[in-house]
């Protein structure tokens, strides 16, 4: 009977001893195809950024001038995305122009580029040391060379999940030597003398197991505090970085704010009391404008959190054109929209930044000028531009939208870069363009709903 017993026990850990080790190949085969479903997911968003520039891109590659290739470069770089942009010869792998001028990954020249049909783009993710990117090559001639236009933008999300698989392989390795023990203690011959050790095996068994099992959940929370906790590291820097840029122009602006009020002050304190009310009234003015340029600030460096619904924005651009044209001097805003174009977005965020826009458009445009607001959907995108005829901006700057440029005398330089910021949260896509014959065309890209 005892005999018995324990032939029906090694019976039952051989066959859990399959089990788990089944559960343990099930678990890695699933934690690859995750994996290999995060990058084509990057891959993919990556490769839809690019389709929708690639017809302002080419024709600058294809132009072969210092500054289209500036352009094209700023074009990646801006509202593309792209952390590292770089023209290249096919054959040799010379960089022939870079943003930024140092490349933080140098690689030679690849066979995949001089095999890459002209007209193809290459989208994929490259690892280079611990350093995991997302890729892209746009292939063109230029003077009878074949050069290359690589664009090349971190993916954190990626590294994070390719360490945690490394790390949890650690622990699967372990697991799977203890079952490669566990099994081979079952299938061994008994020893009638002796039943002991195998019973202090199974023993050493359990407790392995249950201690993989606390160490594996124990890793689990550990990676996805860290993970969030990465993510907001991130999102601090972002603003960080958008506060440091924007001090210097604060600095200035307040400044001369400053020393305007400190003047007024000081001819206060000599003047008659005729003169009094009237500077007492230019210091309260220059008071606002100060207030006002902190206000702007702390709109533009906070992190937003999106109130995501379905509204009309055929009915929100309405409702910006007249407010805008009812409350302030400047021309008509001409509206040219379809009856209604459904969103999912922060209808009130995304208000605010087209105010930004028209606002903008009709002070530059002036009292006899006009702005055009036109709305349409296209294939998985709605397209947004606001078109004015007023000095427009430099060809050279287009491709900026830095905080405190402005053509505006005693402008703050704030308007557009919150509506591009407000724009980005959405996934969209804001542009610069030169108007014809004269003027400013800004576009916005939003994702459609459908």
């Amino acid at each position: 009977m005892a005999d018995r017993n324990r032939d029906w026990l090694r019976a039952t850990v051989a066959v859990a001893v399959l089990v788990v080790g089944l559960v343990e190949v099930r678990s890695q085969i699933q934690a690859v195809r995750s994996h290999r479903r995060l990058r084509a997911r990057v891959v993919s968003e990556a490769s839809v950024r690019l389709d929708h520039l690639l017809p302002r891109i080419r024709p600058l590659l294809a132009q072969g001038s210092f500054e289209s290739w500036n352009e094209a470069l700023a074009l990646a770089t801006g509202p593309l995305g792209a952390s590292e942009a770089e023209i290249v010869e096919a054959d040799t792998g010379r960089s022939l122009l870079s943003r930024p001028t140092a490349i933080p990954v140098v690689s030679g020249p690849s066979p995949a580029e001089k095999a890459l049909p002209l007209r193809d783009v290459e989208t994929q993710v490259a690892q280079a040391g611990p350093e995991l990117r997302v890729l892209s090559r746009v292939p063109f001639e230029w003077n009878g060379r074949r050069c290359v236009l690589r664009l090349a933008s971190p993916a954190p999300d990626l590294l994070s999940d390719l360490l945690e698989r490394q790390q949890l392989f650690v622990a699967h390795l372990l697991a799977w030597s203890v079952l490669a023990l566990a099994a081979v203690l079952a299938v061994l011959p008994r020893r009638e003398a002796s039943p002991e050790p195998e019973s202090r095996a199974l023993d050493a068994y359990e407790e392995a197991m249950s201690r993989l099992r606390d160490q594996d959940l124990a890793r689990s929370r550990a990676h996805e505090v860290e993970r969030r906790r990465m993510e907001e590291q991130i999102q601090d820097k972002e603003a960080m970085a958008r506060a440091g840029e924007l001090t210097a122009g604060m600095v200035h602006e307040v400044r001369n704010g400053l020393g305007t009020i400190v003047g007024y002050a000081r001819f206060l304190e000599r003047g008659s009391a005729a003169d009094g009310e009237s500077v007492g009234r230019h210091i309260r003015e220059e008071c606002e404008t100060l207030e006002a340029i902190v206000r702007r600030f702390m709109d533009f460096v906070k992190r937003e959190t999106l109130q995501v619904a379905d509204f009309d924005l055929v009915r929100t651009l309405s409702r910006v054109a007249a407010r805008e044209s009812r409350g302030r001097a400047g021309p008509e805003v001409t509206l040219d929209l379809p009856e209604a174009i459904g969103l999912l977005g922060d209808e009130e965020l995304l208000e605010r930044a087209f105010e930004n826009v028209v606002r903008n458009a009709r002070e530059a445009a002036g009292e006899r000028g006009s702005v055009r607001l036109h709305a349409e959907k296209g294939d998985r995108v709605v397209v947004v531009t606001v078109t004015d005829d007023g000095p427009g901006i430099p060809p050279d700057r287009l491709g900026e939208l830095r905080p405190f440029f402005t053509t505006k005398p005693g402008g703050l330089g704030l308007g557009l870069p919150i509506a591009y910021k407000i724009v980005h949260l959405h996934g969209g896509v804001l542009t610069l363009q030169a108007g014809s014959p004269r003027g400013l065309v800004v576009q916005v890209d939003l994702p459609s709903r459908d």
